[in-house]
């Protein structure tokens, strides 16, 4: 605080931690026109910084201010006092702490406008900036048209920073504000509203001068504050002035909490049961209450009714719709809770990846304060109801009409291979089993390939069935793939250019009678019949066409004859010379 002299600042001192300040030796100044005064300050203040008191004491007393003091010598002047009385404290609606740096202003209710600096006492009270301890206070002295007797007025707030929400507190809201009637503060002297009656000069909205403490729940009776308000100047001073009106800001508390979520399981089939673990963990500075965590479970998925364990503690849901809610949570400063729960995928649930999201919110507004939290599931087929299994053998077709009679043995060690490279090998028996070799289509099943590696065989044996075996799967159902084999004679036909009428592709005459012998001896037993050429000078086109002929010759005497089996006809080229002859005409 600073002593004046004819408002010249002579002296400055800083108050004791009860309040106490001293100045000493001053000249008197009863037999002069000096006067001297006091000016009270805030530590901190500014420019923006509102008086928050009345100076008390036997001279002129003005906001924090005390003038036109005489002192005579040798005399002490006591009670020059400055009781502080604020409207209120602007506060945090969480941590219940005083917030600095909140600007306020008092508006004209019905135009909005904010009133001219000479309606105040203290013009730095229109726009002023609140301190540590949250005060704010206004002395509206009536002397301009613009707030005159029976005006209502608004208390407007703007958040210091983006820390706060902006705008009315929506955990504890007002009693009134700009959408509703005004708060008539002479006609709350002595009446209900009036908090301590025992101050019938004052209307005090809640017992308390400090800020609601964290023990009092949101929009409790301790917690009511009103921003729009009826005042006029037909009282005393101070019965145009609305106490204890403690003013709240949310804080923005987007992260306030952290949340985790993990999956006991990353593949599923339907049915089975699925662990969630949820972890959140107060990371705000102060205790949160009334939280809720909603769990957002993927549609075809259920809850299991009493799987859940809040801290080991059996905790069930609220159900709406596709979450589920726990509701009044509190969180202490550094706290961490555990929520652990069972789903399960319902039948209607199609195979792929499912993501299930937890958040925590406010339980009052809905607001976020925790980032989402997800864990994802794959739903894969069952292998017992969704899978298709392959069986098959491997077998002697001693009869050759590609099903495995009674008495033809299998064939061991023979090798079976799936489209997509998967290989199985006969046992002894000439058996092979695949499980869950495929899984079909849900709507239209799907093809599954499989060819026997006839390289796997014996010696000698050839496949009498079809190679490779296409067969059309559906879902939980086996199906059978079986392949006949048998051991074939290898009929040999070494042939010539003699054979052939020069230069041409018809068999002479003296040859034809042969080919029924051919049929004769095909006739007797499973064959093969292999075509050899050995070829000379002629040209490679030629020994080609003339060995197609051949080939073709028998394998329509053998369709004439339908017989029992079905006839593989092999061709192979031998060049005497080792090669074909070079008929470029150009010497060598």
């Amino acid at each position: 605080m600073e002593l004046l002299r004819n408002n010249t600042p002579i002296a400055d001192t800083t108050t004791d931690e009860d309040g106490h300040y001293n100045f000493f030796g001053l000249p008197p100044n009863d037999m002069s026109t000096t006067r001297y005064g006091i000016r009270f300050t805030a530590p901190g203040a500014g420019l923006n910084t509102a008086s928050l008191g009345m100076g008390d004491s036997p001279f002129t007393n003005g906001p924090q201010s005390i003038d036109q003091i005489i002192a005579a010598g040798n005399t002490v002047l006591d009670y020059m006092n400055l009781p502080l009385l604020p409207n209120g404290v602007v506060y945090d609606s969480i941590s219940r702490e005083p917030v600095p740096g909140a600007t306020l202003t008092l508006a004209d209710a019905s135009s909005l406008i904010a009133l001219p600096d000479n309606c105040f006492d203290d013009p730095a009270q229109q726009g002023q900036i609140t301190l540590g301890n949250g005060f704010y206070r206004f002395d509206i002295n009536f002397s301009d048209p613009a707030c005159q007797t029976s005006d209502t007025f608004l208390i407007q707030v703007a958040e210091p920073s983006t820390n706060y929400e902006p705008g009315v507190s929506r955990l504890v809201p007002p009693q009134s504000d700009e959408t509703t009637a005004a708060f008539d503060v002479p006609a709350c002297l002595n009446s209900i509203d009036d908090a301590l009656p025992a101050t019938p000069t004052i209307c005090e909205v809640v017992s308390l001068a400090t800020a609601p403490p964290a023990a009092i729940a949101w929009r409790d009776p301790g917690t009511h504050y009103y921003l729009h308000v009826s005042l006029n100047n037909l009282s005393l001073p101070d019965q145009s002035q609305l106490f204890n009106n403690h003013i709240a800001l949310d804080p923005t508390l987007d992260t306030a909490v952290s949340i985790s979520k993990v999956a006991g399981k990353v593949s599923v089939s339907r049915g089975d049961l699925v662990p969630y673990t949820i972890t959140i963990q107060n990371a705000y500075l102060s205790a949160l209450q009334d939280l809720t965590l909603v769990d957002m479970f993927p549609p075809g998925f259920k809850y299991i009714e009493g799987s859940a364990r809040l801290n080991g503690t059996p905790t069930e849901p609220l159900l709406r719709g596709p979450e589920l809610r726990w509701e009044n949570i509190d969180l202490e400063v550094d706290a961490t809770s555990t929520l652990e729960l069972l789903l399960t995928p319902g039948s209607g649930v199609s195979e792929g990846e499912y993501v299930n999201r937890a958040q925590v919110r406010l339980a009052f507004t809905g607001d976020a304060v925790s980032n989402v939290a997800s864990a994802s599931v794959r739903v894969v087929p069952d292998p017992t109801l969704d899978c298709s299994d392959i069986y098959g053998k491997v077998f002697e077709d001693s009869n050759i009409n590609g099903y495995p009679d009674k008495g033809e043995a299998g064939i061991p060690g023979a090798r079976v291979v799936s489209a997509r490279g998967l290989m199985v090998t006969t046992d002894q028996h000439g058996r092979f089993h695949i499980t869950c070799a495929a899984i079909p289509n849900e709507m239209r099943g799907s093809n599954f390939i499989l060819k026997l590696d006839d390289r796997s065989l014996p010696s000698g044996y050839r496949v009498t069935t079809e190679n490779p075996r296409i067969m059309r799967l559906t879902r939980g159902k086996a199906a059978k793939f079986n392949f006949g084999t048998t051991l074939h004679r290898i009929i040999r036909l070494d042939i010539a250019e003699g054979i052939f009428e020069p230069g041409s592709t018809t068999i002479r005459p003296q040859w034809l009678p042969r080919f029924n012998l051919l049929m004769a001896e095909l006739q007797k037993s499973a064959s093969i019949v292999r075509i050899s050429y050995l070829a000379d000078v002629e040209k490679s086109s030629l020994v080609a066409d003339r060995v197609a002929t051949l080939k073709k010759i028998i394998t329509d005497r053998w369709d004439e004859l339908d017989c029992c089996y079905k006839l593989e006809v092999e061709t192979e080229i031998f060049w005497r010379r080792g090669s074909p002859p070079d008929h470029s005409g150009v010497l060598k």
